[in-house]
């Protein structure tokens, strides 16, 4: 990924290389805060959660020693398990933190075991025999990472395998939830039996456990802090797991599709040993997480064990969010304890990492942080912390790959396992986009090979802003245009009395085109504010008028002129289909106008920082008025009340004459 062409140039640059930064950068961000910016990556809590003591953890029940994995297969023994984990529960039924809690130190030993059985099945050197079904399910998934003796490597694991089990459980169950959720489904429950839900619990699912999965994604992990024991654990939960399932049982849910990135010009590379120099120089980069980013960067040039892309690109997913967690803790002169996972409280996801800013007092719904309107006045709110820290055009790249609904989504689709491939052309841009943020905070001999790559993304423009995909689709209505001046011109052409040969075959055939144009719905999000969310429905509701209007006029009128053709039109009909000939260039025009008017529009509520959705704004009335006359349009053409189509269309247009599109 990484093996580009050499940009070292032997030219000096003319300008500071530090002009590239947005002004404000590093007056309010100082690599020396974030070197300083020490806060573990776990909390004492987790820490000590953590902690396996095989002094302490032996465990027997009854007074005999436990065995509960099968050495050969390094599955569980189901019968042992139940009922360890019955004694210990005992008749009582707590909530799930409270049964985690009671079953830690069983969980604890259950560790320990899988651990001295992987490595003893290890040392005896004999294949394990997988089923059929195992091999279909995992054979993508590079299982043999968690019982690596590199750290490193056990990391690695962990990112692909708990995003893939979290998937095999959501496989299960007809609606896919969050994966502690899905883990008390009852359909669950009965397929893997309740003694392996509650070891997932423990070890995936829950805060007040080893919650492998959140702490994974959530980018807070390190060679240093996952004990090896734990890995074991997953991979014999795994076999468990597949052992217990069968083809009757388990159907694969359909994957998602990750989007390219349209109109992506080609992105200039870096040499190798510079981005060695940006991560041993970085400030972003926690020192408990450096030996995983250059690892990462060795693999990204194609070398084992991590040679696949989406596999690459979920790494390099969950390093760069605590990066950007560090950045936002220091921007936002947040308490630096923030940088560590809490089991108390709510992590700092991406949504709150890219939300604007909402003073303190500015309630917010519970751990959510994807919307920026909690508050109706928009005035509350002020733009990112980090957009004058790494400039809008970064920023928008980062929104583009993370956030926007018709975007990426990366980190959602990769942490559930819902995608199979990723696009190379994606993996190289989330990589050089990486490495040019890492970059920002390096001394300025490290940054200076860099320069064109920083340009580069702050020249970067919105692809999935929802106002970028209006703007689109909006340029989209002049295929609907051409399709319908096409009609109109064969109209014209063929006159009221004049049979021409082939003629009607030839409209059919313009009618079936402009029947396949369709007007898409991207999503409207709230982050882009209340008001203008208000907006883009008004448009999406004036697109899908336009849409049915042209497909129905064109059913309508194909079924005129083929009466007409035969003769069959009564006196009355006649004079109507005359009066729709008429008619037909007036619509031409206004939807040339609306699509003008509604692209300009658009363009300027983009760009307006405190927009208000009233009655009085100019443009909004405007809209308005051309959705009234759409409806109507569509109400009146299925009943060929051609004149009333004429009439209307002829005031509506006279009504906008002195209305200056320009003056938007």
């Amino acid at each position: 990924m990484t093996d580009t062409v050499e940009l070292e140039s032997k030219e000096e640059y003319e300008k500071d290389p530090d002009s590239r930064l947005p002004a404000e950068g590093y007056e309010k961000v100082h690599n020396s805060r974030l070197k300083s910016l020490d806060a573990p990556l776990f909390c004492d809590a987790i820490i000590k959660i953590m902690n396996i003591d095989y002094n302490t953890e032996q465990i027997s029940f009854n007074g005999t020693p436990s065995q509960f994995v099968d050495f050969k297969a390094l599955t569980f023994i189901g019968s042992s398990l139940r009922s360890s984990i019955d004694s210990v529960l005992q008749s009582d039924k707590p909530d799930l933190n409270e049964q985690v809690t009671h079953l830690l130190p069983l969980c604890k030993h259950l560790a320990i075991e899988s651990h001295i059985a992987l490595t003893s099945r290890m040392e005896s050197s004999l294949p394990l025999e997988m089923s059929e079904f195992h091999d279909s399910i995992w054979s993508s998934t590079n299982l043999s990472l968690l019982c690596s003796e590199s750290g490193v490597d056990r990391i690695f694991g962990l990112i692909v395998v708990t995003a893939k089990l979290e998937w095999v459980i959501s496989c299960l169950v007809d609606r896919r939830l969050q994966l502690k959720d899905n883990l008390q489904s009852d359909k669950v429950r009965c397929i893997l039996g309740n003694d392996m839900v509650l070891v997932l619990q423990c070890l995936l699912g829950c805060v007040k456990g080893f919650n492998l999965k959140n702490l994974t994604w959530h980018g807070f992990i390190s060679p240093s802090n996952i004990p090896q024991e734990l890995c074991s654990l997953l991979f014999c939960s795994v076999l468990t797991i597949s052992s217990r399932l069968s083809n009757n049982v388990f159907k694969a849910r359909t994957s998602a599709f990750i989007p390219e990135i349209p109109n992506l010009s080609v992105i200039p590379g870096i040499p190798f040993s510079t981005c060695e120099s940006i991560l041993e120089n970085s400030a972003l980069i926690h020192p408990n997480q450096k030996k995983l980013w250059l690892i990462f960067l060795q693999n990204s040039r194609g070398s084992p064990p991590c040679g696949d892309t989406p596999m690459l690109v979920s790494i390099n997913v969950v390093l760069l969010q605590h990066c950007l967690r560090r950045l936002w803790v220091v921007a936002s002169d947040s308490d630096v304890t923030r940088c560590s996972a809490q089991n108390t409280k709510f992590y700092i996801t991406l949504d709150e990492i890219f939300s604007p800013v909402i003073p303190s007092d500015v309630a917010r719904p519970g751990a959510s942080y994807y919307s920026s309107m909690y508050s109706k006045n928009q005035s509350d709110v002020s733009e990112n912390v980090l957009i004058p820290i790494l400039g809008s055009g970064t920023f928008y790249a980062l929104l583009d790959l993370f956030v926007h609904g018709e975007g990426l989504r990366l980190r959602d689709k990769l942490s559930h396992c819902e995608c199979d491939t990723v696009n190379l052309t994606v993996a190289r841009h989330l990589f050089h986009l990486t490495f040019s943020i890492l970059a920002r905070f390096c001394d300025k001999a490290v940054q200076k090979p860099c320069n064109d790559l920083a340009c580069y993304y702050d020249s970067y423009h919105h692809r999935f802003h929802p106002f970028s995909m209006m703007l689109e689709i909006i340029k989209n209505i002049e295929t609907t245009a051409e399709k319908l001046t096409g009609f109109i011109q064969e109209v014209v052409n063929f006159g009221i009395e004049e049979k021409k040969v082939g003629f009607v075959e030839k409209l059919h055939e313009v009618i079936n085109s402009l029947q396949k144009v369709s007007v898409s719905q991207p999503q409207v999000p709230l982050f882009i504010g209340l008001a203008k969310a208000k907006y883009f429905s008004l448009l999406l509701e004036i697109l899908k008028k336009i849409n049915t209007f042209s497909s129905e006029l064109a059913i309508v009128a194909a079924t005129k002129f083929e009466l007409f053709k035969d003769r069959k039109l009564r006196s009355r009909q006649r004079q109507n289909f005359s009066t729709l000939i008429g008619a037909l260039p007036y619509f031409n025009k206004y939807l040339a106008l609306t699509r003008t008017y509604m692209y300009s529009s658009t363009k300027h509520v983009e760009n307006l920082v405190n927009f208000e959705f009233e009655e009085n704004k100019e443009f909004v009335k405007h809209l308005k008025a051309s959705l009234k006359c759409f409806e109507n349009l569509v109400a009146i053409v299925s009943l060929s009340k051609w004149v009333e189509i004429g009439c209307f269309l002829v005031n509506h247009l006279e009504n906008w004459n002195d209305f200056n599109i320009k003056d938007v």
